[in-house]
C-alpha cells in the first residue's frame, strides 16, 4: 500500500514537472500576441494585418533618432514600439511617441526586432551580436556571430531562433541563446528566414541561392539566381515560396523547389513580398515600381513611384497596400492599383510599415525619424 502511494505521488510530481516544462517551452516558442510582433508580421512573412485601413492620414507624432532608420518596427504586448537606428541603438517608444528606453550596441541596428511571448526582444546589430532584451531594456543574453547581423530573426514554433549573418552562415539558436547548428553559404545573409507550417526554413543568400532547410539543419534543396538574394521569402498558404532577387527577377517556387513562374523587372529587387487574402502578391523594385501579381503569375497592375522601392509592402483588412519609396514618400493603394493617398517624410524610406491594432502605421525614414501615421478627422 505504501509503495503504491509513493508510486502515485511520484507520477503526479513527474506530471507536474512535465507540465511546467511544456508551459515554459510554449512560452518561449511563441511570438507575442500583438498587432505586429516581427518583421513582415509573422514567420511566413505575409506582410498582412487584420487592422482597418487609414482613409485620411495625419501625423500623430515623429520620434527623432541620430541615424537613418532602415529597421522595421515591431509592437510589444503593452503597445511599446521597438525599432533600431543607424545611431547604434534599439529604441522602445510608447504609443504616444515617448521614449521608454534605448539600448546601445557597438554597431548600427538595421535588423528588425522580433517580440517573443515571454516579452523578450530579439534583434541583431552590425557589431555581430544577436541580442535578447527584457521589456524594460535589460539584456538577457547575447549571441556572437563572426559578422554583422542585419537579418531579422524569426522564432520557430519549437522556440528555435533563426537569423542570418554577414559571416556567411544561417544560425539556429536555442531560446536561451545557445548555438544549435549553422548552415554555411558562400556569401553574406541579409534575408530574414521564413518558416513554413511543416517547419521548413527558407532564406536567401548573397551567394545568389535560395535555400530550403529542415529544422535539424539539413539542406533539402537550393536554387541559384543570377545575383544577390537579399529579400526575405514569403510563404503562401498553399506552401509556395515567393522571393525577388537583385538579378531583377521575381521568382515563385513550389515547396519542392520547382520553379512555378518568374517575372523580369527593369532593375534589382530588394523588397520582400506581401500577400493578401485573395492570393495577390505585392513587391517593390529598383525600377521604382510596386507590382501586383496573381498567385499564378499574371500581372494585375504596377505603379511607378519617384524612386526605387526598397521598402516591403504591408496589406490591411480591406486590401489596402502600404509601401515606402526612396522618393521620401509612403504610398497607400487600393486593391485595383489606384492611389489612395501619399504621406511625405524628410528622406528616403527603406524601412517597412508596421500596423497597429487601430490601423496606425509606424515606419522609419533615413531622416532618422520614426513616424506614426493615424486616421484624421473631418476637420483636419
Amino acid at each position: 500500500m505504501v509503495k503504491q502511494r509513493i508510486k502515485f505521488y511520484t507520477c503526479r510530481i513527474c506530471a507536474f514537472f512535465f507540465l511546467l516544462l511544456f508551459l515554459s517551452t510554449s512560452l518561449y516558442a511563441q511570438l507575442a500576441d500583438t498587432p505586429w510582433p516581427m518583421f513582415r508580421h509573422d514567420i511566413q512573412h505575409t506582410g498582412r494585418s487584420p487592422s482597418a485601413s487609414i482613409q485620411k492620414p495625419v501625423l500623430k507624432w515623429a520620434f527623432q533618432t541620430q541615424g537613418p532608420i532602415a529597421s522595421s518596427p515591431a509592437i510589444g504586448e503593452d503597445g511599446t514600439i521597438y525599432f533600431g537606428s543607424g545611431d547604434k541603438k534599439l529604441y522602445a517608444v510608447t504609443r504616444g511617441g515617448k521614449q521608454r528606453w534605448a539600448f546601445e550596441t557597438q554597431g548600427a541596428v538595421d535588423s528588425s526586432p522580433a517580440i517573443r511571448k515571454d516579452g523578450a526582444i530579439l534583434f541583431g546589430s552590425w557589431d555581430s551580436y544577436l541580442y535578447a532584451l527584457t521589456p524594460d531594456g535589460t539584456i538577457q543574453w547575447k549571441y556572437k556571430s563572426d559578422g554583422g547581423i542585419i537579418s531579422s530573426p524569426s522564432v520557430a514554433p519549437d522556440g528555435t531562433i533563426y537569423v542570418g549573418s554577414w559571416d556567411n552562415k544561417l544560425h539556429a539558436i536555442t531560446h536561451a541563446g545557445k548555438l544549435k547548428w549553422t548552415q554555411k553559404t558562400a556569401d553574406h545573409i541579409v534575408s530574414s528566414p521564413a518558416i513554413a507550417s511543416d517547419s521548413m526554413i527558407y532564406f536567401g543568400s548573397g551567394d545568389y541561392y535560395l535555400f530550403a532547410m529542415k529544422p535539424e539543419g539539413k539542406a533539402v534543396w537550393s536554387f541559384g539566381t543570377r545575383y544577390l538574394l537579399n529579400p526575405s521569402p514569403l510563404i503562401a498558404p498553399n506552401g509556395n515560396i515567393y522571393i525577388g532577387s537583385e538579378d531583377a527577377r521575381f521568382y515563385a517556387f513550389r515547396p519542392g523547389g520547382q520553379l512555378e513562374w518568374t517575372f523580369n523587372t527593369q532593375y534589382d529587387i530588394d523588397s520582400s513580398a506581401a500577400i493578401d487574402t485573395q492570393g495577390t502578391v505585392y513587391f517593390g523594385s529598383g525600377d521604382n515600381n510596386l507590382y501586383a501579381f496573381t498567385s499564378d503569375g499574371k500581372r494585375k497592375w504596377s505603379f511607378e513611384t519617384g524612386a526605387s522601392v526598397h521598402s516591403s509592402p504591408a496589406v490591411v483588412a480591406d486590401g489596402s497596400i502600404y509601401v515606402g519609396s526612396r522618393d521620401k514618400k509612403l504610398y497607400a493603394f487600393n486593391t485595383d492599383g489606384s492611389l489612395k493617398w501619399v504621406f511625405e517624410t524628410g528622406d528616403a524610406i527603406e524601412s517597412s510599415p508596421a500596423i497597429d491594432a487601430d490601423g496606425t502605421i509606424y515606419i522609419g525614414s533615413n531622416d532618422g525619424k520614426l513616424y506614426a501615421i493615424g486616421e484624421g478627422s473631418a476637420n483636419d
